[in-house]
């Protein structure tokens, strides 16, 4: 029998919390959960922390002590019972981030982990696959939790005022909330606090994990995001501290930003990505520092240096450079009514050697082009048209979920079990435009729409990986050095 004494046996299972403190724990969830308390004697008996959490669930339904919707917030809010307090959280992990700092972020990873917070079961449904390329192998993600945003009402959003608590989702005061219908359970929620540039962040890890402990690291106060000096100063001091993981930057301008352009936040952890395999089609050395042109279609350079304060002020020049820099010849316009320039900045420590990546954007839309020029063109609509950020900028596409019921609905369409399927007109197009094999099968699918992301990286490049791009990108980049030589 599943009750919320199975839920302590858990919690003594998995270490989070001590056989005494069930004991009190014990008559809080009875409260809590509006039943009598009952003596409690701990059981060996294993139980999946998802079934438990769905039995008492629909066991408090049924007696009417939640709404329809309310589910998710009142599994959250069981786990707090068993989640560490804020500050017990903070200090455990600062003790061990005095001796190792990966030991620190291995605890609190597996903390938010058996606590319930990191949605391990919904990332077990994501859908992952690999696709080649002439740039190496490009992975994939189908997200099944992750609902499509349209890129229109994310530029909106940069300018929308905070109007509730918490203030967003990023806001610190998410710690502890139980949520509402639209917003999401976060009782179990812990964040760590950090100094960056001397100034008040917070870490945490994203419930929904789109890649190996994907971490994001916000301000505490409620600001834009911007790039700036104050940028480069913040991600290097988080890979000082942090030097196993890596922490990048969406661009602070619609389009080309990420979808939460309202706080001042970056993404980091501890995946690898494609484009730490890409070849340099042009290098070049410069007082300690080297700049390498990547082979990769969204246009990337990488510079790397053992000492910091000069590679700093060398990426803040070229960041500065490039924002009022202008190419006709590859319509690259860095102004009109308003600027258009912007880079996702990229940091990642190599022993003890620094390596920034910078993606080169620009958000300038046309006539032809409405959504965005260096944006992913119309023909790669139907696979994606959210933004690209720094993630995908690195080789790993985030698709939205509706293409998990798309990829089986094909194939049954393919071999004549179905005559309709949701949204046939535009998958059914976007087959014969990029050429999915008459033989459909689940693996030839996803390797178009793999090849379908790829080209929507192509789009992005502003300056494209044929002859004139690359010529363009080192005429760009030669002329910056230049600059810094006279």
């Amino acid at each position: 029998m599943i009750n919320t004494h199975t839920l302590l046996d858990y919690g003594i299972q998995v270490g989070l919390i001590d056989a005494f403190d069930a004991l009190y724990i014990n008559n809080q969830l009875a409260l809590f959960t509006g039943l009598s308390p009952q003596p409690y004697t701990p059981s060996n008996n294993a139980v999946h922390l998802g079934e438990i959490l769905e039995h008492l669930t629909q066991e408090a339904l049924q007696r009417g002590r939640i709404e329809v919707g309310e589910e998710e917030h009142y599994q959250a809010a069981l786990m707090n019972y068993l989640t560490p307090s804020p500050s017990q959280v903070r200090d455990e992990f600062f003790t061990l981030h005095a001796q190792d700092s990966k030991a620190a972020t291995d605890a609190f990873f597996q903390l938010m982990t058996r606590n319930g917070y990191i949605q391990e079961a919904a990332v077990k449904r994501n859908r992952h696959f690999s696709v080649p390329s002439v740039y190496g192998n490009i992975q994939c993600t189908i997200n099944l939790s992750k609902p499509e945003k349209d890129p229109k009402v994310i530029a909106k959003l940069k300018d929308q005022k905070a109007h509730s608590y918490p203030l967003g989702m990023l806001a610190k005061e998410n710690m502890g909330y139980y949520g509402h219908l639209g917003y999401p359970g976060r009782s179990n929620h812990r964040i760590i606090p950090l100094s960056l540039n001397q100034e008040p962040f917070y870490l945490q890890y994203s419930p929904y994990v789109y890649y190996e402990e994907h971490v994001i690291v916000f301000h505490e106060a409620f600001i834009p995001m911007e790039i700036s000096e104050k940028t480069w100063h913040r991600l290097f001091d988080f890979v000082d501290l942090f030097p196993h993981y890596f922490l990048g930057s969406n661009a602070g301008l619609p389009i080309v930003g990420g979808s939460i352009l309202n706080h001042e936040h970056y993404q980091g952890g501890k995946a690898r990505f494609p484009i730490e395999q890409a070849a340099a089609f042009a290098s070049y050395e410069t007082q300690g520092i080297t700049i390498d042109l990547l082979k990769w279609p969204v246009s990337v350079c990488k510079i790397s240096s053992h000492h910091r304060t000069s590679l700093i002020h060398f990426v803040e020049s070229l960041r500065q450079y490039y924002e009022g820099y202008s190419d006709p010849t590859v319509d690259l316009i860095a102004q009109t009514d308003a600027s258009h320039n912007a880079i996702n900045p990229i940091v990642r420590k190599e022993k003890d050697r620094y390596v920034v990546l910078m993606a080169f954007r620009n958000n300038r839309t046309t006539e032809d082009y409405p959504d965005g020029l260096f944006h992913v063109h119309p023909d790669v609509y139907p696979i994606k048209k959210e933004n690209i950020g720094l993630i995908e900028v690195m080789g790993l596409a985030i698709l939205p979920p509706r293409h998990q019921n798309a990829i089986e609905s094909m194939v049954a369409y393919a071999k004549g079990e179905v005559t309709d399927y949701d949204q046939r007109e535009l998958y059914e197009s976007w087959a014969q435009s990029f050429d999915v094999a008459p033989e459909r099968t689940a693996t030839s699918i996803e390797q178009a729409m793999g090849k379908t992301f790829v080209k929507g990286l192509e789009d992005v490049g502003v300056f494209k990986q044929t002859s004139q791009g690359q010529t363009a990108f080192k005429r760009f980049i030669e002329g910056f050095l230049k600059t810094k030589n006279t």
